[in-house]
């Protein structure tokens, strides 16, 4: 056991435990190095359990942080829970991820799986409506990881390609995304007329771009 040893102007022999698992240890002026050894070893016991629970403590403020997750602009709870019937159920708070076998590539499989099928649902919905709005159709568009932007329209081929980190974001901010791509159809760069077009069909655009806060 590792400690530090301070001798200061006090009657009484004292030893703290900080956050770092730090162990200090003050003690009188004229304690000797016998009065510090059997100080210590009188506190060994009381030492080796608040040791233990202040590392659980960190063990348990780690694993809620990796079990909290951010889904349509929300931070919610993932819980695993053991079942012959594999599903994903979402609620407000929580979403839960019902699993035969419970191990961690397992766990990320399906929850990968199952944010590409419902960022597929959402872009579905509003590629039919403003593709409708708009009189304009793209070929098909794919969701992959994009490192410098939610959403890039190929005006070549004629296709969206969508930011998959966009499930982490609010459904308006998804709506502006899919809505900004495609107005690249008729203005490739961000002129006036480009925001003109946008506006006119999404009068609120500049508070949903905000919420986005990156490079859009």
């Amino acid at each position: 056991m590792e400690y530090t040893v301070t001798k200061k102007r006090i009657k009484n022999f004292i030893i703290k435990i900080y956050p770092d698992l730090r162990i200090a240890v003050s003690v009188p002026l004229h304690a000797s190095n016998k009065d510090i050894e059997n100080f210590i070893q009188s506190k060994k016991e009381w030492v080796e359990i608040t040791l233990k629970k202040i590392k659980k403590v960190k063990e348990n403020k780690n694993n809620l942080k990796e079990n909290i997750i951010k889904i349509l602009g929300k931070e919610i709870e993932k819980k695993i829970i053991e079942s012959d019937l594999e599903r994903i159920r979402l609620t407000d708070t929580s979403i839960y991820i019902y699993l035969k076998n419970i191990n961690n590539a397992e766990i990320e499989k399906k929850l990968l799986e199952w944010k590409i099928e419902k960022l597929k649902a959402i872009l579905d919905e509003y590629l039919t409506k403003y593709t409708k709005l708009l009189n304009r159709n793209i070929n098909y568009y794919q969701i992959k990881k994009l490192s410098s932007a939610w959403g890039i329209y190929h005006k070549k081929e004629n296709y969206i390609s969508f930011n998959f980190d966009l499930i982490e974001k609010d459904i308006e901010c998804i709506e502006y995304v899919v809505l900004h791509e495609l107005c690249h159809i008729f203005y490739m760069n961000h002129q006036k007329n480009f925001w003109t077009l946008l506006e006119k069909y999404m009068p609120d655009y500049k508070i949903r771009r905000k919420k986005l806060k990156t490079f859009i």
